[in-house]
């Protein structure tokens, strides 16, 4: 791949400097437009499923140690890039740069599907034609403008109204449960509250910002909220000031092995694998069954972490001892499962989020005890590949020079 000509700067004046700084952003944005093109192939084939990792923007941002969201920001863009021609286009001439193009193309996504496509056509070509003298920023405002423009809804519903359209629905699905709704005025203030306070984003221990997206640190917030409400004791009236549980019965062998699945309370299932991470903390309870399909063990909060035990590993781990994801969001993670003879020890636990707990138990990470404290090993797939350098051309070693004829004299 044809790189720049570099030269030491020293042997440049500003001219010639702001000249190569030219060559170089369009080189930059060559790059770029390639690197979009790679993401959108990656992802669509799912080669981060082959390696391990979570999805496409874990394995980049993972494997090239940068932040998650500007890894998933740059995704968003190759993936939509191709139904904006004219975006493509000017990027591809390097008359728009990266940063640009995302404050285009965010915003014309965000246009809803209402408006004919002629006008968002036009409207991408203004905003192209725009970018020749406004900095993304700028772009994003517009942007909104152009949105603002091209959608005629009317008002929002007053509030008396607004009251009696809320609504909440539930789905069941194979692995969980989809839901929606909508809530109104101190309502959902009060769940924006909650939950944005609990999805803020935290740094890994390498200082790099959360890898999570928004919507993943959100569905984090809700499930932390649920999880405490129910530790509470008074959340469902029903119960009586009785703390929910979740109960998951399955056999002691398909547990030991990690094999096979458990049932839950309302009739879904979960592998075997999964309930072994659940029964690392308190709140969940495995029935446990025998040959003949007797209760072999049903587990007690006693059993699992108690409340002096947490405070321990809260102050020892200080968080997720992968992520460092604050206390309030973490699980206790039994390092050698309960199962397999491991103890409800300190020197046998650790603070996992729930996404590096999952990982975890899929053995993508591996946790072990030195001196008493947890150590980190990272999966294979985070580790870029050594960057090719181009092998020096062999140059044949110099003849040495014919000493000078001696100068003749006349006789």
């Amino acid at each position: 791949m044809m790189g720049v000509r570099e030269r030491p700067t020293w042997s440049m004046d500003g001219a010639e400097l702001l000249a190569a700084l030219d060559e170089v952003q369009h080189e930059v944005n060559r790059l770029q437009l390639y690197r979009f093109e790679l993401l959108a192939a990656l992802d669509k084939i799912g080669h981060a499923a082959e390696v391990g990792a979570r999805d496409t923007t874990d394995l980049v941002a993972s494997r090239h140690r940068v932040d998650g969201p500007a890894v998933r920001r740059d995704l968003r863009l190759s993936v939509a890039l191709p139904k904006y021609p004219a975006v493509e286009s000017a990027l591809r001439a390097s008359a728009l740069h990266a940063d640009q193009a995302e404050a285009i193309v965010s915003a014309l996504e965000k246009v809803p599907a209402s408006v004919p496509a002629e006008d968002l056509k036009v409207a991408e070509a203004e905003m192209v034609t725009a970018a020749e003298t406004l900095a993304p920023r700028d772009l994003r405002i517009l942007g909104k403008r152009v949105r603002d423009t091209l959608d005629t809804d009317g008002p929002e519903p007053d509030e008396q109204r607004a009251y009696k359209n809320e609504t909440l629905w539930l789905k069941p699905t194979d692995l969980g449960v989809e839901f929606g709704g909508y809530l109104a005025c101190e309502n959902a203030e009060l769940l924006q509250t909650l939950v944005f306070a609990g999805a803020k984003p935290h740094k890994t221990p390498e200082g790099h910002r959360d890898h999570r997206s928004r919507g993943k640190r959100q569905a984090d917030a809700l499930t932390a909220i649920l999880n405490a409400a129910a530790a509470s004791g008074s959340a469902a009236p029903a119960h009586g000031d009785i703390k929910p549980h979740i109960t998951v019965t399955i056999d002691y062998e398909s547990l030991r092995k990690s094999e096979g699945v458990g049932t839950l309370a309302h009739g879904r299932t979960l592998s075997a694998a999964t309930i072994r991470r659940l029964a690392c903390d308190a709140g969940v309870i495995p029935l446990v069954l025998g040959t003949n399909s007797e209760p072999l063990d049903l587990g007690t909060q006693e059993r699992f972490v108690n409340r002096a035990l947490r405070r321990a590993l809260n102050a020892r781990d200080k968080g997720c001892v992968i992520c460092a994801a604050p206390p309030a969001l973490c699980e206790a993670h039994h390092v050698k499962h309960w199962s397999d003879g491991g103890k409800t020890a300190l020197t046998n636990l650790v603070l996992l989020c729930k996404a590096h707990h999952i990982s975890i138990h899929q053995a993508h990470w591996t946790i072990t005890f030195h001196n008493g404290r947890p150590t980190v090993t990272r999966p294979p797939w985070t580790k870029p590949q050594p960057a090719r350098r181009p092998t020096p051309t062999h140059q044949p070693p110099a003849r040495p020079k014919p000493d000078p004829a001696p100068c003749s004299r006349a006789p």
